[in-house]
Formats: C-alpha cells, structure tokens, sequence
C-alpha cells in the first residue's frame, strides 16, 4: 500500500515538474522575438534635399498634345446628291490637282446608262441639250453654205433669178452664230453638271480624312475628304492663359513623334485672342528641317518646351507643393540639419498648380527636404540621398 502511494506522488511530482518546464521555455520563447526586437535600432529616413539657390527658381516642363497639319489645307464637299459609286482614294493617298476622287451618280434598275457614263437623269438632260444644239448648229450651216452658194452663183451670172437676197444670207449667218453660241452653253452646262458629279482634288496634297465610302449616299454640300499640301507643314496647340505668358514668336519647342523620335520647331504664331468655346490660345510652329516623309498630316504628337519660374517678390523661395506641409495652424517645410529634420515655419504667398511661393527665414546654406519630408518628424534622424 505504501509502495504504491510513493509511486503517485513520484508520478505526481513528475507531472507537475513537466508543466513547469513546459511553461518556462514556452515563456523564453515568447520573450526572446521581444527582446531581440528591442535591440534592432531605428534607421534614418532616406529624404532628397534641394539648396535655397536652387529653390529661388524652378524649371518647369510644359507639354501639350499637338496636331501636324498642312500649311494648305482643304476640305472637299460633294456639289450634288447622290450615291458614291467610285471612290478613287484612301485615307494616306498622295493626289494630284484635278484628279477624280468621287463619281457620285443616281441608282435604279429604270435608269439607263447615258453617253457620259452616268445615270443620272440631270447629266443626261444635259447630253440631250448638247445632242440637239449640235443638230441645230448643223442645220444652221447647212441652210447658209446652201444660201451663200445660191448667192454667189447669182452673182456670177446676171441671167439667174434673184431668189436669195444680202439680207436672207446675213440673217442665215446670224442663225448659225446663235447655234454656236446655243452649243457652248450647252456643253458650259454638260460640263457643270458632270463637275458637280465627279469630285475632284482642287490641290495636290495628301487625304486626311475620308468621309466617303463606295456605295453611300451623299448628301449635296457633305464633306467627302480633306487634302493637306505637306510641302510646308506645321504644328498647332492651345495653352491656357497661365503658360501664355511663357510662350512667345521665335521660342524653340521640341516636338516628339509617336515612334519617340524628338525633332525642333519654332514658335511663329501667337493668337491673340483665346479659343470662345475652350478659352485656351492657338500656337502655331514650324519644323527646323520639314520633312513630308515624317510629318503625316492629322497625326497626334506632344510638343514640350521648359519654362523657367521666378518668385514675384524677391527673396521668395519656389517649391513643389508636395515639399510643404499645410496646416490649420501653420506651414512649415523641413531643412536637413546635423542629419536631422528641422521644422521651419514658412507663409506661403502664391499656389500655382503644383508650386508655390513661399517666405521663409532660411539661412544661405539651408537645405530643404522637398522628397521623404511626409515621414519624417522634428529632430528624426535623416539620411540624404546621394
């Protein structure tokens, strides 16, 4: 009974030791992630300074989406209705002045094909006018060579009749001379019509814009392609009234193509007068060395050129916005100072866009933290970066 009770407690005793070590290393554990994380030191906050030199005045990159047009450019509208049935280009196509763009004709299955090659009943009207003015010029000079002949053979022999007068081969003269004139009109109006019909390049250039295909109607006064002469080509883009202080005539601009390549131009127009509808200014440029083979008429690019930004009170500082810390209370910007931030009140004067003017008491040789100043806080370590 006695063996078997000194064998509880020993297994007892064991029990309770077991959970006690258990206990204690499952404390060590515990402790030691704490403890280790305690020994690793804060790093310094990696921040970007910029010198009250460079920060009395900021260069500032402009861009604008522009567009190539041609330094002649016309649009091309039908004349009359009707149905596209040729279409002789396409949207990049070089043409020549007075080449055919458009036959633009009547459809039906009633509708016969006239000598002109078209359907429609107004040229055919008009063939008909020429065929029947030709029919009576004909006529004309038939009754007055057979008149003058009767004349002159009386004149030649004084024992014929008179049947033919001066007044009657004068007024057979004249009969021809209407004829002739009845036929140019004529054909003045054939040709009117069939103009009105066939749309033709006024320029030689390149299309620009296709507004027609085979086989649409078309509308009389519609716009059916635009033609840029790209021996001279330029550039247009708008700017709003803030950049058009920094824009003027003779100012270089790059201007970079959708393949990424970056070619000069120069400024040389400068609308007075803004956009009613978008309230923004027109500038015009030029290429330094015009290339057709590079400048698509229509084509998107961006033109950039850089602006320099100066305070308007001497003594002012510029700075990103970002740089600046806004408060209810107060603006304050941080300087790097012994490798710390220092906290410098400042009053900001003027915000434009992302910059602003400030007024801030600086020595010389400060430096402003303006990347990395959000995660920093008064007398926190810093490390500039290199």
């Amino acid at each position: 009974m006695k063996l078997h009770m000194k064998r509880k407690y020993l297994i007892f005793f064991i029990t309770i030791v077991a959970i006690v070590v258990v206990f204690f290393i499952a404390y060590r554990i515990s402790k030691k992630p704490v403890e280790e994380t305690g020994k690793l030191e804060k790093q310094p906050v990696e921040v970007s300074v910029q010198s009250i030199a460079q920060s009395a005045s900021l260069m500032h990159k402009i861009e604008y989406p522009a567009t190539i047009v041609g330094d002649q450019e016309v649009k091309v509208t039908a004349k009359s209705a009707g149905t596209a049935q040729e279409v002789n280009f396409d949207l990049g196509d070089k043409v020549s002045a007075n080449a055919t763009l458009v036959k633009i004709d009547n459809t039906g299955n009633n509708l016969e094909i006239g000598d002109e090659g078209f359907r429609s009943a107004q040229i055919q009207q008009a063939e008909l006018a020429v065929e029947q003015a030709e029919e009576v010029l004909e006529v004309a000079k038939k009754t007055y060579k057979k008149l003058w002949n009767a004349y002159q053979a009386q004149k030649k022999n004084s024992d014929l009749t008179k049947t033919v007068t001066k007044a009657q081969l004068i007024a057979a003269e004249g009969e021809v001379e209407i004829a002739e004139v009845q036929l140019e009109n004529a054909k003045v109006g054939l040709k009117g019509d069939l103009d009105d019909h066939l749309v033709t390049s006024p320029i030689s250039g390149y299309i620009t814009s296709k507004s027609v295909s085979e086989g649409d109607s078309i509308a009389s006064a519609q716009e059916i392609a635009t033609i840029s002469k790209t021996s001279k080509i330029k550039i247009q883009f708008f700017v709003d009234q803030e950049q058009l202080q920094f824009v003027s005539e003779g100012m270089p601009v790059s201007v970079t193509l959708n393949k990424g390549e970056t070619l000069s131009f120069t400024v040389e127009n400068v609308s007075p007068v803004a956009d009613e509808s978008t309230k923004r200014f027109l500038i015009e440029a030029f290429p330094e060395e015009p290339d057709p083979a590079k400048f698509i008429s229509g084509t998107i690019v961006t033109v950039s050129f850089s602006v320099t930004i100066e305070p308007r009170q001497a003594g002012n500082l510029i700075l990103p916005i970002s740089a600046i810390t806004i408060g209810q209370n107060e603006n304050y910007v941080f300087v790097a100072e012994n490798n710390k931030a220092k906290k410098i009140i400042v009053q900001i004067m003027r915000i434009d866009g992302r910059r602003a003017e400030i007024k801030a008491d600086l020595p010389i040789n400060a430096s402003i933290i303006v990347s990395g100043n959000k995660l920093v806080s008064e007398g926190e370590e810093i490390k500039i970066k290199q």
